[in-house]
């Protein structure tokens, strides 16, 4: 009977993940940020962790401004990735917190929000930072209304010009 016990523990842990202790991240980011031709700005995160006690495959999650998303990791578990996508009216520029959860920190956060606990007393594993510089929107004016302004200008000139000639 114990020995059953212990194997079921034993895939228990093995299909929840590992636990990382002392986990290192190291992440770059990327922002879109020409807001002229799309609706959206497309945030992604790809970063590395290592943990002192050398787990690799551990199951992450990310608490981003859309709410908690499950974190991509390659195939050989190194390199994660987390990415969401927010309105182009709504996005701010600024530094973004990704807040990394394990399975037992995801647990503990949802279990949070069930009871309408306060949530900050979860501490995630890690946290990133993502800058976003802004989304370049276009031009304060149109080139089509600058080329109005100029053909008016044009013409306004040309008319004082003949009227001068003419006097």
């Amino acid at each position: 009977m114990k020995v059953l016990a212990l194997v079921f523990s034993a895939l228990l842990a093995v299909a929840a993940g590992e636990t990382c202790t002392g986990p290192q991240v190291d992440s770059t980011g990327f922002t879109s940020q020409d807001a002229t031709i799309v609706t959206k700005i497309a945030y992604i995160a790809d970063f590395t962790l290592s943990c002192s006690n050398g787990a690799k495959d551990v199951s992450l999650y990310a608490e981003t401004v859309d709410g908690i998303v499950g974190v991509a990791r390659s195939v050989d578990g190194s390199k994660y990735q987390v990415s969401w996508v927010e309105d182009v009216a709504t996005a701010v520029s600024g530094e973004r917190l990704i807040k990394l959860y394990d399975d037992q920190g995801y647990a503990a956060l949802r279990k949070a929000q069930r009871g309408n606990e306060d949530t900050s007393t979860v501490q995630p594993i890690a946290t990133i930072k993502l800058y976003h510089p802004g989304a370049y929107r276009g031009p304060w004016i149109q080139s089509e209304t600058m080329a109005i302004l100029g053909a008016i200008f044009i013409y306004y000139y040309a008319l004082t010009q003949k009227t001068r000639l003419m006097a």
